[in-house]
């Protein structure tokens, strides 16, 4: 149990000056945590909203009902509309201030009503895509409906235009619309053309008033309130750390055989054992380090109750004793110190990427996440996932603490074996 002591604080004095190397250790996922942290976070789940503007030439009645089209509803919830000249709006879109520019052209409202061909201009920001698209979607809807009106009432649009004429309003000016059917045509012709108007929308509401197809959503069990993502991503950034640390504490031992450590070790028996176990406290201790300062920032963020912290800094802490005793088993099975640190290197970045620190198993397909919780590491997230969204602490099942501590006790005789088996004194 001496030699064991030993050995710890030994390493313990040697990694307290390289503190650097725990700095980097922490600050990595930290960075990448706020990173991603904010990127979740970004707009606390706020509607989006956009700029259209609009330059409305013909300045009539049914230029203005299409202007006002984008600001109802829930398109409104989404769109302010802004008014400008064709000029300001060309320069404002120009250096990308808005998400949309509609310009309605003069003769808009004439051409309409006598069914001839004329054309809107939509310019679209190319720096925003799903407001612009909302939006180009919206004046499509709206040509489309004009369309249709025509189709439905082209008669009574005609009839409406003769009458205009005929009292002398059919000038070109584009009051004729606003101000002939108030003060130019007589009431009977007004009440007539409302008749036939009525008539035609009561033949076509059965179609519209409601829809043909209806959608009929059911639903058996109630769904929980959903976990946030930022939160689903915390098990993954602390393995991060985790890993980083397992890694580095394992090419100490390279570090100790190029100090001639090992060699002098093997020539002490019964010591090996104790050796390995002081070396795997003294990670330990750097593991609670670590995991600690990562799991308390998480946990002051996200609100997590202060009673889980126990149980997941002994399950993180464990978990990477386990792994670091893997990585050095790896590291020593190399040839030289250079491909050692290859290796593991190579290895690393894959399982941060399948194991869910990258992408939390959450938010990947069912398969794939299925093989990442298999790897080591995504084992432990999986697990510390669970026992950070779960009703109460101690969450994780006893088997996986088992075979959390199977892999650290394998890992470590492991690394003896090979001490044993000449990596000590080549």
């Amino acid at each position: 149990m001496g030699f064991v002591l030993s050995s710890f604080v030994k390493d313990i004095s040697r990694w307290r000056q390289d503190w650097t190397s725990l700095l980097l250790w922490i600050a990595i996922p930290l960075l990448i945590g706020t990173l991603i942290t904010s990127l979740m976070d970004q707009g606390d789940g706020a509607m989006p909203r956009g700029l259209l503007l609009i330059a409305d030439q013909d300045d009539s009645l049914l230029s203005g009902l299409v202007a006002s089209a984008y600001s109802q509803g829930q398109i409104g919830e989404m769109i302010t509309v802004e008014q400008v000249k064709r000029e300001e709006g060309t320069q404002r879109i120009d250096a990308g201030e808005a998400s949309a520019l509609l310009i309605i052209p003069l003769g808009f409202s004439d051409a309409f009503l006598k069914s001839q061909p004329i054309a809107l201009t939509l310019r679209t920001n190319p720096a925003q895509t799903i407001l612009p698209g909302i939006i180009t979607e919206v004046t499509e809807i709206l040509l489309d409906a004009g369309f249709y009106a025509h189709e439905v009432f082209g008669e009574e649009i005609s009839t409406i235009q003769s009458l205009t004429q005929n009292v002398g309003l059919g000038d070109g000016q584009n009051d004729g619309l606003d101000d002939g059917l108030a003060d130019g045509i007589g009431n009977a012709q007004i009440a007539a053309l409302s008749v036939v108007i009525s008539n035609k929308i009561q033949s076509v509401a059965p179609l519209l008033f409601p829809p043909v197809i209806e959608l009929e959503i059911e639903q058996d069990t109630p769904q929980a309130p959903g976990v946030p993502l930022a939160l689903l991503f915390l098990p993954g950034i602390i393995l991060i750390a985790v890993l980083f640390a397992a890694n580095g504490l394992a090419s100490d031992y390279w570090k100790e055989r190029d100090q001639g450590t090992l060699r002098r070790l093997v020539c002490s028996p019964g010591q090996l054992g104790g050796f390995v176990a002081g070396k795997a406290l003294a990670v330990a201790v750097v593991m609670l380090m670590i995991a600690g300062l990562t799991l308390v920032i998480g946990f002051v963020y996200h609100g997590i109750a202060w009673s889980r912290l126990p149980s997941t800094l002994l399950w993180t802490s464990l978990s990477g004793v386990a792994l670091f005793a893997w990585f050095a088993a790896l590291q020593m099975l190399a040839a030289n110190r250079r491909a050692a640190n290859l290796i593991s290197s190579m290895l690393l970045f894959p399982l941060l990427m399948a194991g869910g620190s990258f992408f939390p198993f959450a938010a990947l397909p069912g398969w794939i996440a299925s093989i990442g919780r298999k790897t080591p590491n995504g084992f432990v997230t999986d697990r510390l996932g669970v026992e950070l969204m779960a009703s109460s602490s101690w969450s994780i099942d006893a088997m996986s603490w088992l075979i959390v501590f199977a892999m650290a006790v394998a890992g470590l005789a492991l690394c003896s074996w090979r001490l044993r088996a000449g990596f000590a004194r080549s």
